[in-house]
């Protein structure tokens, strides 16, 4: 058995060393990146905002398990361009406007540098805007 494994490893060809050509990548193969990745790495980008709610934040057991948690993000993908839609929830005190302007601009750069995708444009709504949840604090009595 063991001497059936040695021959099969023997057999197969060793990978050629990199020639140090950056190009040679893109001469190998192709990589698609699904729609549906697209969305999530936008979604990903979205949350790690600060001021972003988390779903958790913005609704209930059921509201979550019917998708009307936030945030919500749909895309279109069309030949290697992104258009996305962002429905999120902010944290009060902070302004929405700013919020909204960190959450553009981190998608798009998520977006360009994870999935090499042109975005042609983010529409951020923000729909909510909700409390931070503070620990109650207990008194002894």
């Amino acid at each position: 058995m063991a001497d059936l494994r040695t021959r099969t490893a023997a057999r197969t060809p060793a990978a050629a060393p990199w020639s140090g050509d950056p190009d040679e990548a893109g001469r190998r193969g192709t990589l698609t990146v699904s729609d549906r990745v697209v969305q999530r790495i936008a979604e990903a980008a979205t949350l790690s905002v600060d001021g972003v709610a988390r779903a958790a934040e913005t609704a209930g057991t059921v509201e979550s398990a019917l998708g009307r948690a936030y945030p919500r993000i749909d895309c279109d993908v069309a030949g290697g361009r992104v258009r996305v839609e962002a429905r999120i929830a902010t944290h009060w005190p902070l302004p929405a406007a700013t919020v909204a302007e960190q959450v553009r601009e981190h998608v798009t750069d998520r977006l360009q540098t994870l999935a090499d995708v042109s975005v042609d444009g983010i529409v951020v709504t923000v729909a909510k805007v909700v409390r931070r949840e503070t620990p109650q604090r207990r008194r002894v009595q």
